[in-house]
């Protein structure tokens, strides 16, 4: 039984094969937490922008999360439909995906317009 919730996938389109965790910006926890990793990095001498840029999606996580409301993220899961070419590369099998923007929150940042095209 496949447990993740989330499909991770890079930009050149695979799949990464190690343990990760998807934090949104409505968990209420989710500032806290990349502020912590941000700390961390510091801490093991890794680069200072990149901390920074953790400390940024930090507060970027805050405002939306002001303006859009908090999340739920110890409810129980939405009722949503598995796609089958989903679960293909969640299991680590090539798969084509048609993706979407997600219609429970409201369209803003980088593509305002998305929810126009549902």
């Amino acid at each position: 039984m496949l447990s993740e919730k989330y499909l991770v996938v890079r930009r050149d389109g695979s799949i990464p094969k190690w343990p990760k965790f998807v934090i949104g910006a409505r968990d209420p926890a989710a500032p806290a937490a990349l502020r912590a990793y941000a700390h961390t990095i510091r801490e093991l001498g890794m680069s200072e922008e990149y901390a920074e840029m953790v400390d940024q999606m930090a507060d970027q996580f805050e405002r939306y999360r002001r303006e859009e409301g908090a999340g739920d993220p110890d409810a129980a899961p939405l009722d949503r439909t598995d796609d089958p070419g989903v679960l293909e590369a969640l299991a680590g099998n090539p798969s084509s995906i048609p993706v979407h923007t997600d219609n429970f929150n409201r369209a803003t940042g980088f593509d305002a317009t998305a929810k126009n095209r549902l």
